[in-house]
């Protein structure tokens, strides 16, 4: 419970922080946009409306229709029970007097008037920020490739479920002149906006690093260079970069990136590529290990970002790396999309209604 002394800072607050400008931009500019984006449906007839008194009545009409079109359903049945009870009880309270006094009723109903308004103003600002969100999101979803390469070597599939507006999970699969395919599965610390800007910095960085030399020591070195200066002290990039050849032999960095999985044709983990390392953006000049392996034929590369494993249902159970290994074993022969859609099918019937923490991606790598 907030106690006095916390309402008497609050207000002292208010008053000090309080300008002359906040003053003037709530009448000059904050509530002719708010009543401009309630109103937009109907502002050409109320323009042609001649008469004052029915050009302010429409007007009026349309600003409560407007701010109750913006509630979802269920606020809109409270929204308008609110108004019901409001002027029931007003006038329950007026009838009980001998003469009811007119301003007084003006007054009260001016007062709960002002404080609709009010809550107006505070849903088109969140309304204006949801829209940013949205389209935060769909320049993220941009950068997530949703037609995946395909090759007479590598077969791909993958799967990406942000856990809010936008997401800090990437994977990107890049074929090069030169044949070889490059490969970048990241996850940024967090989720949410913060996650989404280090994620499409990462991204703008992966693709402009390729073109100058897309072998691993390069690549991590240019996306943690550039990380190191545009990232907060909290935004990190776990990530691991695969560069496949022709001939099933790769080349790989990991960078506090949970291991990479290598199945073998009969279904079983044979190796977990990546071990303990720090993530992009942590500190400038560090380096990282270089894996050398081959992917013969029928054998994959289980890619999960950590929002799989970590999954929780409602007995607050984690999915687990254990049972992500079970999963890839059921079907030795699986295609690379049918070991995806085993793991996303699972991950689904694991956590039930309950939403998802983090973002959950997942890709698979097949030789063919």
């Amino acid at each position: 419970m907030a106690r006095l002394r916390d309402w008497i800072d609050l207000g002292k607050s208010t008053v000090t922080s309080l300008t002359t400008n906040d003053v003037t931009n709530l009448y000059a500019l904050e509530w002719p946009e708010t009543k401009k984006m309630l109103m937009a449906e109907h502002l050409d007839s109320i323009a042609r409306e001649r008469k004052r008194v029915r050009r302010f009545v429409r007007s009026t009409s349309a600003i409560f229709y407007g701010l109750a079109k913006k509630l979802a359903p269920h606020r809109r049945i409270l929204f308008l029970l609110s108004f019901i009870a409001f002027f029931a009880c007003l006038l329950s309270v007026f009838s009980a007097m001998r003469h009811p006094p007119l301003g007084t009723f003006l007054e009260l109903t001016a007062t709960f008037l002002m404080m609709t308004l009010l809550l107006a103003m505070e849903l088109i600002d969140k309304i204006k920020f949801r829209d940013e969100l949205q389209l935060a999101r769909d320049l993220q979803a941009s950068l997530i490739p949703q037609q995946l390469p395909q090759s007479d070597v590598w077969e791909l599939a993958a799967f990406n479920r942000i856990a809010n507006t936008v997401g800090g999970d990437i994977y990107d699969f890049v074929p090069l002149p030169d044949g070889r395919l490059a490969v970048l599965f990241g996850d940024a610390s967090g989720h949410g906006m913060a996650a989404g800007l280090v994620m499409a910095v990462a991204h703008a960085a992966f693709r402009t690093q390729l073109d100058v030399d897309p072998e691993p020591q390069s690549i991590v070195a240019s996306l943690n260079r550039i990380l190191c200066r545009t990232g907060g002290s909290r935004s990190f990039f776990s990530c691991c970069y695969f560069l496949l050849s022709p001939d099933g032999t790769y080349v790989a960095t990991v960078s506090g990136h949970p291991p990479i999985l290598k199945i073998d044709a009969q279904g079983r983990v044979v190796e977990r590529i990546g071990r303990g390392a720090y993530p992009l953006g942590v500190k400038q000049g560090l380096a990282w290990d270089v894996v050398h392996g081959t992917l013969a034929s029928g054998e994959r590369l289980l890619l999960a970002s950590d929002g799989l494993t970590e999954a929780r249902n409602a007995a607050e159970t984690e999915f687990g790396d254990a049972y992500v290994e079970v999963i890839a074993g059921w079907h030795p022969d699986a295609s690379a999309v049918g070991l995806v859609d085993s793991l996303v099918g699972e991950w689904r019937v694991f956590s039930g209604a309950r939403p998802p923490e983090d973002d959950v991606s997942i890709a698979v790598i097949r030789r063919r």
